[in-house]
């Protein structure tokens, strides 16, 4: 089972992390793209969510764009994956369609239910500028690779220059 976020949490995601680390107060969408490797059409859909969810706010014009509606400190990353895909607990059964004989509950409740609110709990409890921090960590190489991860440190390159 593959727990990732989708492509428009994914892209939600990076552009709040460039918006956190932008040094100017309002970034192009375009520069947001061409920066975290993000099809444009694509970012100004995931951006319009996220200003309807007031997570950031956009000024129209030539001097215009996005920027964080509120403190990176104060956003966290609960609240941006679920205005992008929805609340974390959408009430299903995880044993969705199976044998289920019991009424009230399944025999995964104790355990899905469990699992999903550590999730939940480790997600409330990271906001934007943690993420953003360690971005910035890793681009000048003071991050620490935990020994899990997923990519062959030395094949790492960055998108953007800071």
């Amino acid at each position: 089972m593959k727990l990732v976020p989708t492509n428009r949490t994914d892209y939600g995601l990076r552009a709040l992390i460039y918006l956190a680390n932008a040094g100017g107060p309002w970034t192009k969408a375009a520069e947001i793209g061409g920066a975290m490797g993000i099809p444009t059409g694509f970012l100004q859909i995931v951006l319009q969510e996220l200003q309807r969810s007031k997570l950031v706010t956009s000024k129209s014009g030539p001097n215009g764009g996005y920027a964080l509606a509120r403190p990176p400190a104060s956003i966290t990353v609960c609240e941006v994956v679920e205005s992008l895909e929805g609340p974390l607990d959408a009430g299903e059964c995880a044993l969705r369609g199976g044998p289920c004989h019991w009424d009230e509950v399944c025999a995964l409740h104790g355990v899905w239910s469990s699992a999903r609110g550590a999730l939940r709990e480790r997600l409330q409890s990271a906001t934007i500028a943690d993420v953003a921090a360690q971005d910035k960590a890793l681009a000048t190489g003071t991050a620490t690779v935990p020994p899990d991860t997923h990519r062959a440190v030395k094949t790492f390159s960055r998108r953007r220059s800071d």
